[in-house]
Parts: structure tokens; C-alpha cells; sequence
């Protein structure tokens, strides 16, 4: 399913295609933006498909902030999502961090996440560095104390959003996983904001509440079996 597919659906649901319903007629541009908003939406929760597995931020002695991170370089990395192509991943599509350690060490304790005060404070009096034991998420970045001294690999899972496709051939997981919720949401954003119907925007606004509540009760049943955590 791809980006172009899924927008010729919403045009049809909506009246403006064609009649042999394979073209886009009418608003093609304000369609293809509103299921990159709804999808923008979408990711600002954690759901089972924003979970993933091994990534890696590659210290540089002295540096104690970092603002990309790398989803492709380890052997263990994972998850619903693509990761093809996703090796300096901006710190702000991060939802959370589950688990975060070194691996130079060899150990598998992990690192302690502490809040920006706590983090600052650390550093108070001292310019010392050494290797990582704590992580500051702040402002963006990634924040490792003590100061890498060298060339450290920080390994770390959590959730990620998921890219948001803006070509006509992208895919999408939100478009494998969850295609209905994503093309209610398109619709009822086309008709609030360029068609001025209210009443229809309504009709899929409570379809598309209908699809979250249900992968909502998706999510929440892996949970509780033990296979995801939770996070609400």
C-alpha cells in the first residue's frame, strides 16, 4: 500500500475522482496533506507499531549532547516499522526510551535516566569524563554523563514515530496496520478544512474514533499478556 494508493481511496470516498475512479479530480494536494496531518497525529502516542529495537548513538570523546541517532547499524534492530534508510533519526521522533546502556564494557547493566536538573547537577564542580552511566533526555537531544572520554557505542530500544510518507510511492506501517483509521482521519480533516461540511467531517470523525479504540484494545491486549509493556 502506498502513499499514492491510499490517497486515491480518500479522494473516492469523498467524490473526487474520476469515473472510472482511478484519477483524483479535485483537491489531490489538500488529500495528500491531510493523511500526512493524520499520520502526524497519530504518532504523538505510543502503540505497538512505534516500538523498536536497537539503536545506537555513536559517542565522540568530549560531546556530552546528541541529537540523531542511528535505527540501522545494529545486528538486534527491529520493529513493525521501516528502518531502511534511518541512520541519523532526529532525537525529536523519540517517544520514549525503554533501555539504554554502552556495550564497550561488555556489561548489561543499563543506564540510569535522570531528570535535566539532576543531569546539570551532576556536572556541577567536576569536568570529568568516563564512561556512560546516565542519559538526560532534554530539549531535543540526548544528554550522556558522565562526558564520553572516548568512543563509546550507547545501545538503547524504545518507541520511535514512524516516518510520515510524503512521496507518492512511500509506504507506510500506519498504512499496513491500521489503513481504515488513517483514511477516516484524511477525510474528516479534507472536509472540515476545504470543504466546509461539517456534518460529513463528523461521520468519519466517529469512524476514525471507532478504528483508534480498537487498535487502542489491540495494544492494550498484547500488554496484558505480558508481550509489550504498557505505557498509559
Amino acid at each position: 500500500m502506498t502513499l499514492e494508493t491510499v490517497a486515491l481511496s480518500v479522494a473516492n470516498k469523498l467524490g473526487r475522482v474520476n469515473a472510472a475512479a482511478d484519477t483524483i479530480t479535485d483537491l489531490s494536494a489538500e488529500i495528500y496533506t491531510e493523511i500526512g496531518n493524520a499520520i502526524s497525529f497519530y504518532n504523538r502516542k505510543p502503540w505497538h507499531l512505534t516500538e523498536f529495537a536497537a539503536c545506537d548513538i555513536t559517542t565522540v570523546s568530549g560531546t556530552k549532547w546528541y541529537s540523531t541517532f542511528d535505527m540501522t547499524s545494529n545486528a538486534d534492530a527491529g520493529g513493525d516499522q521501516d528502518n531502511t534508510g534511518r541512520t541519523a533519526v532526529n532525537v525529536n521522533s523519540l517517544l520514549d526510551i525503554e533501555y539504554m546502556r554502552e556495550t564497550n564494557s561488555g556489561l548489561n547493566d543499563g543506564m540510569v535516566e535522570t531528570s535535566y536538573k539532576g543531569f546539570e547537577r551532576l556536572q556541577e564542580g567536576t569536568s570529568g569524563s568516563g564512561t556512560p552511566e546516565r542519559y538526560c533526555l532534554y530539549a531535543g537531544r540526548i544528554g550522556i554523563w558522565p562526558t564520553p572520554g572516548a568512543v563509546y557505542t550507547i545501545y538503547f530500544s524504545g518507541n520511535i514515530k514512524p516516518v510520515i510518507p510524503t512521496l507518492t510511492a512511500h509506504t507506510s506501517v500506519w498504512f499496513d496496520e491500521a489503513l481504515e483509521m488513517v483514511e477516516a482521519g484524511a477525510c474528516k480533516r479534507v472536509c472540515l478544512n476545504y470543504l466546509r461540511d461539517a456534518k460529513r467531517a463528523q461521520e468519519y470523525a466517529v469512524i476514525e474514533q471507532g478504528e483508534m479504540r480498537a487498535f487502542h484494545s489491540e495494544y492494550i491486549t498484547k500488554t496484558s499478556r505480558g508481550k509489550l509493556r504498557k505505557h498509559w
